[in-house]
């Protein structure tokens, strides 16, 4: 009885090492075939940031309670206009959070795309993309206040944000994008600097 359980963990064993060995391979595999790099997205967004955002979400709560209103209270108000006017606030809630604007490369193509996007679908038109010269990261620091409003907490004191900047032939940068992360800025502006052919300057503060 014994032997026949080491048998069966010797033949787990093997498995498991088997396993192990194809997964290695496929994942030297898919390293070696992925596809260069194509677009460059950039949104401008905060979900819960104060603005059009929190009042898409409160639309959502708005009707997600319309929706319950009837069972909970018990009321007067029949339970297909209700569902009516909850699903009609959701929607226009939807609409609202998931509106953005953004900046997208073409590489390929050299182009760009300066877009504001509703539920995924972006609207904007493409233009030449300028050739970029330098790719610039900095540091910026300022004082923010938000005030009070009952549902985002209260914050007052220094913020610390990263800026990519891409300059053309002119002193001013063509593109400007701001990042929270010193790490997500140092890797947004390798990948641009390398895609668009162009020097990589970083500031002494973010080394």
């Amino acid at each position: 009885m014994f032997k026949k359980d080491l048998f069966k963990i010797k033949k787990i064993y093997d498995l498991c090492n088997c396993w192990l060995e194809l997964n290695t391979k496929f994942t030297a595999i898919s390293e070696i075939n992925v596809c260069p790099m194509k677009n460059f997205d950039y949104k401008r967004r905060k979900l819960f940031s104060i603005g059009p955002h929190l009042i898409g979400l409160l639309f959502i709560t708005a009707g997600l309670f319309a929706i319950a209103s009837p069972v909970i209270f018990k009321s007067e108000i029949e339970p297909e206009k209700a569902i009516l006017v909850g699903a009609a606030a959701i929607t226009i809630g939807l609409m609202v959070v998931t509106s953005y604007s953004g900046t997208t490369f073409n590489f390929e193509e050299k182009k760009v795309k300066e877009y504001t996007s509703f539920c995924s679908y972006k609207i904007g038109e493409w233009s030449s993309l300028p050739d970029i010269l330098l790719v610039k990261v900095v540091s910026h620091s300022y004082h923010a206040t938000n005030t009070p409003n009952g549902i985002s907490p209260t914050f007052s004191g220094y913020v610390n944000v990263y800026k990519v900047l891409l300059y053309a032939n002119h002193p001013t940068p063509e593109f400007s994008f701001l990042y929270a992360s010193n790490a997500q800025a140092m890797k947004e502006a390798k990948l641009l600097a390398t895609h668009l052919h162009a020097e990589l300057e970083i500031s002494d503060l973010m080394v």
